[in-house]
């Protein structure tokens, strides 16, 4: 993660001690031994499409069959938009993690508007 925001949320809080480090293609957890994996409102800090691509493909790995991905961001679009002006061009569409559900042989089990600004879309395996 490459963003400003990140360097300066992880001086002023550090992880607690015992916290497992985990990357985008390495999380500490077996294959398939998940009943769910919760990604809330950290994704869209991957700036590298390849790296959103690779965690979503770990996330999946990390399920049981059925589990769930629970993903919790602002999507882009007219409310963001309309709220953070040129800054909603830092989130992403909607679109943009369909697909990479798709692209982790994710299903779309559902999803809400949790504000007009936040989305929670619930992916299986």
């Amino acid at each position: 993660m490459t963003e400003g925001s990140v360097r300066r949320a992880r001086r002023l809080h550090p992880p607690p001690v015992g916290a497992v480090p985990a990357g985008v293609t390495a999380l500490p957890v077996a294959d398939g031994g998940q009943d769910a994996v919760f990604l809330a409102f950290a994704a869209h800090e991957l700036r590298v499409p390849a790296q959103r691509a690779a965690l979503f493909a770990e996330a999946a790995r990390a399920l049981r069959p059925g589990g769930h991905l629970v993903l919790v961001e602002h999507c882009r679009g007219a409310a963001t938009v309309a709220a953070y002006g040129p800054g909603a061009w830092h989130f992403y569409p909607r679109r943009e993690w369909l697909g990479l559900a798709r692209g982790a042989r994710l299903t779309l089990a559902g999803e809400t508007t949790m504000t007009p600004l936040v989305r929670a879309l619930v992916f299986r395996r």
